[in-house]
């Protein structure tokens, strides 16, 4: 009785579509359980608690939704079968008796498939996660993370943007971070990875411990040593390796914007992403100076002066206005030359 109380909770909110992950968890780890017996009167006493007035086809119908968003993956035929007898018979279909066979069919194929997990972080933010081994880190703004809910199998992430990684080491068992142009594989480590999908080059710098590289063919290319930078082109396939105080490219996670002799071009991109604004340089001969700098709870105004400073650029800021749907864009800032 004690374990059914556990599970009563997180499988009613389940049940009504407003579940968490925490709930999730409980739910597939009933799922899960050897015991199909225990399962069934679990499912039962649920069908039961239902009152006899309210009607039990919408949680029914939530429940088939979600095996086609793959909460409960089955096979295609049994899922039609399923559909196809709900259809004949809603009156009279019990959800225990359902999903008693959706368990069934989906715990007997072999290759069942994962449940997804995506966390994005938004222009203007940064996001700290946690990782179903324990793992944790800091999402950049405009990136995203996607990962099984539980690594049954293997440890691995597809990383769209920038990362800083602090794995947690787990014996013989590999991490993987998957980006478009390359796969970076460890032990347990810390590490930043940045693969925003509007630029050619993937970097990767290491901060404590060691990261092979694989290329896209999943070849090994590099084994990375602490404070080194693997920078790759995806449109040339040419990789550059250099040493680096590693520490200076994951201040970001601190709130700290640092460049370290970045063109400019690379640096109104980066505050694109931090402030959530749309940048454009109209001079081909600006996007190659370089400019050094660490700021910190500046506002972009102030940031924006002080690159006019040392580089031979101005800036207009464009007045928002809203667009036809009466939504007010982002801000637009134009970059020329003097």
């Amino acid at each position: 009785m004690e374990k059914r109380d556990k599970y009563k909770g997180a499988f009613k909110r389940f049940e009504e579509g407003k579940y968490t992950r925490s709930d999730f968890k409980q739910v597939n780890e009933l799922f899960e359980a050897d015991s199909e017996e225990e399962l069934s009167e679990f499912l039962h006493d649920n069908w039961q608690s239902i009152p006899e007035g309210e009607t039990k086809s919408p949680k029914l119908k939530r429940f088939i939704d979600q095996i086609h968003d793959g909460i409960f993956p089955a096979k295609p035929s049994t899922v039609k079968i399923l559909l196809n007898y709900y259809q004949r018979v809603a009156a009279i279909l019990m959800i225990p008796i359902l999903l008693f066979a959706i368990h069934w069919f989906t715990v007997k194929e072999p290759q069942r498939a994962e449940a997804m997990a995506t966390i994005v972080s938004p222009l203007g933010a940064r996001t700290s996660f946690v990782l179903p081994d324990g793992s944790t880190g800091w999402l950049n703004s405009g990136s995203e993370l996607t990962y099984p809910i539980n690594f049954h199998h293997e440890r691995e992430v597809k990383l769209v943007g920038e990362a800083f990684f602090h794995v947690k080491h787990q014996d013989g068992d590999k991490f993987h971070v998957r980006t478009n142009g390359l796969t970076v594989q460890v032990l347990g480590t810390q590490f930043d990875v940045s693969a925003y999908s509007a630029n050619e080059k993937i970097s990767v710098v290491l901060k404590e411990g060691s990261v092979q590289i694989f290329d896209k063919n999943d070849q090994a290319a590099y084994l990375m040593k602490p404070d080194e930078r693997f920078d790759y082109n995806t449109q040339q396939n040419q990789a550059v390796i250099s040493k680096v105080d590693a520490t200076e490219f994951v201040l970001w996670t601190e709130g700290l914007l640092q460049f370290k002799g970045e063109s400019l071009e690379d640096v109104m991109a980066k505050l694109s992403r931090w402030y959530n604004v749309d940048i454009e340089i109209h001079d081909s001969q600006l996007k190659k100076y370089n400019f050094r700098a660490t700021f910190k709870d500046e506002q972009l105004d102030e940031i924006l002066r002080m690159i006019a400073l040392t580089t031979p650029m101005k800036y207009q800021i464009e007045e928002r206005k809203p667009n036809q749907n009466g939504i007010y864009v982002k801000r637009k800032i134009i970059i020329e030359k003097k």
